[in-house]
């Protein structure tokens, strides 16, 4: 467990010094590509506890969260909230499918999952942080067929060819001004 964690943190850093040597756009899709990766991990923690995947206050409280972070940088809260909730969508399609997985083949390996608070929760928000900074610096945000794109590798492998088509985009974020 602990060098899981170990090598967790090690490609988290890794991901975000790369990232921030990129363009913002560069940088706001590795950050989609680190979220996105943390979804297998956090439906192992659901599935672990018979947790539902949509945790509505949790997505609630995020969504205002960012909001207000967007309109501190002068960014439309609204653009970066609907960006944000894309987001969470192809999270949640991500953990559905592992489930779906899991409950006809349990997994075999036998170690604990991260917990959801105390691991999980506080990477996601570091990686949330930094994508309104990557917005803030001019990123465009990544539309539904991009957010698709990024999350494909992290469903299971007979799953990929079914990641659900995408809808219209997420428009880009403009300034309050």
């Amino acid at each position: 467990m602990k060098l899981m964690k170990i090598v967790l943190l090690a490609a988290s850093s890794a991901a975000i010094l790369l990232a921030s040597c990129t363009s913002p756009d560069g940088r706001l899709a590795s950050l989609a590509r680190e979220r996105m990766a943390l979804a297998p991990e956090v439906a192992r923690y659901k599935h672990s506890r018979g947790l539902p995947i949509r945790d509505i206050q949790r997505e609630e409280e995020l969504l205002k969260s960012v909001a207000k972070a967007a309109a501190a940088e002068q960014l439309n809260p609204k653009t970066v909230q609907s960006f944000f909730a894309d987001e969470m969508e192809f999270s949640r399609r991500i953990q559905e499918a592992w489930i779906n997985i899991w409950k006809k083949h349990p997994p075999s390996e036998t170690r604990p999952p991260l917990d959801l608070s105390r691991d999980l929760r506080p990477r996601i928000d570091k990686i949330n942080a930094g994508q309104i900074q990557a917005l803030a610096a001019g990123a465009t945000p990544l539309n539904r067929d991009q957010l698709s794109s990024a999350s494909a590798r992290f469903f299971p492998k007979n799953c990929r060819s079914r990641v659900p088509d995408s809808s219209p985009s997420t428009p880009p974020v403009t300034t309050q001004r």
